[in-house]
């Protein structure tokens, strides 16, 4: 038999879960902001704007892109951490969310606690780059020829523990080789240097190289995800050239403040993957160098947890350090 304070509960917790669908469904009520962790211009710039107008014609309400730049995307992180988890604050993370974890004794936010997962928005293949001028066609090529002389053994990257430097360390770590990594301020300088001579090879995203690739002013020697990328089919994986485990690759997803309300969540990720399927939205991703993802708030928690483990392994194992 039930007592006055068991219906009580009952009351109220139908009550809260009435109030939490009402709430789902008055979201968003007001402006939306997507927290980009890098300048204006770049590739998370760019996807996040993609993803704001998609989800602003869809959802009936603006979608703004606030950029919050520096520190190896921590600020932003610390931001969105810190902020209300009532739906309004999103954050489009990139990969440094799950090395900065191997990269920092101390962060100042919770990589797994203090974030809600959304949604894996894209992945951003990487690309073993070379002069023209270069007689390396393949890795292998590449190799040798740093064995030999070590002016090509350096190898060009955005940066301290960006996706590019862990994949180059990662190709050191499976073949035994000892390229030499040379940090820059972005990929633009890098690929400069690269066009110059001065580099034996870089690893970017192929976005800002891709028109000097097609020129023929530098060479695609392999991509570092595991399949080829569509627009470069010739190109080969790095486990096709004979490097398995050397697999890496930039990637963005959706996060929200740990606390998010679930059915806020739940609304977000249809609304993202529909977005996400959209034959314009898909055309302009790939045009950009990136392949668009989607899938489950929980294949993204999972997915994030893996790479936070994987990297903090190669950081760990080879002293990696941040500026």
């Amino acid at each position: 038999m039930r007592t006055t304070a068991d219906a009580f509960r009952l009351v109220l917790a139908a009550a809260l879960c009435m109030a939490g669908t009402a709430f789902a469904q008055a979201w968003p009520s007001k402006p939306v902001r997507i927290i980009g962790p890098y300048a204006p211009g770049g590739t998370n710039d760019i996807a996040a704007r993609i993803l704001a107008e998609r989800l602003s014609q869809r959802l009936g309400q603006q979608f703004v892109v606030e950029n919050k730049p520096g520190a190896n995307t921590r600020i932003a992180t610390e931001f969105v951490a810190k902020s209300a988890p009532d739906g309004y604050t999103l954050f489009l993370c990139a990969a440094p969310h799950s090395t900065n974890p191997g990269l920092y004794e101390k962060l100042p936010y919770d990589t797994i606690k203090d974030f809600a997962p959304v949604v894996h928005v894209v992945t951003v293949p990487l690309f073993f780059l070379v002069p023209a001028a270069s007689p390396a066609k393949t890795v292998k090529d590449l190799l040798e020829l740093a064995r030999k002389d070590p002016a090509h053994a350096n190898v060009g990257s955005p940066g301290n523990g960006s996706a590019p430097h862990l994949a180059i360390e990662l190709l050191n770590s499976v073949s035994g080789a000892a390229l030499a990594h040379i940090p820059y301020k972005g990929d633009a300088p890098a690929i400069q240097d690269l066009l110059g001579g001065r580099l034996g090879a870089s690893v970017d995203p192929i976005a800002p190289a891709l028109p000097h690739v097609k020129a023929g002013k530098l060479r695609a020697i392999s991509v570092t995800s595991p399949q080829r990328y569509a627009q470069l089919p010739e190109v080969p994986t790095l486990a096709e050239q004979g490097f398995r485990g050397a697999e890496a690759f930039a990637w963005f997803a959706l996060l929200a403040p740990a606390g998010t309300s679930a059915d806020v969540i739940a609304k977000l990720n249809m609304e993202v993957n529909a977005a996400l399927k959209q034959p314009d939205v898909v055309e302009k991703l790939i045009g950009l160098g990136m392949t668009p993802v989607g899938g489950t708030p929980e294949q993204l928690g999972s997915f994030i947890r893996t790479d936070i483990d994987k990297w903090t392994k190669l950081i760990r194992a080879r002293n990696i350090k941040p500026d």
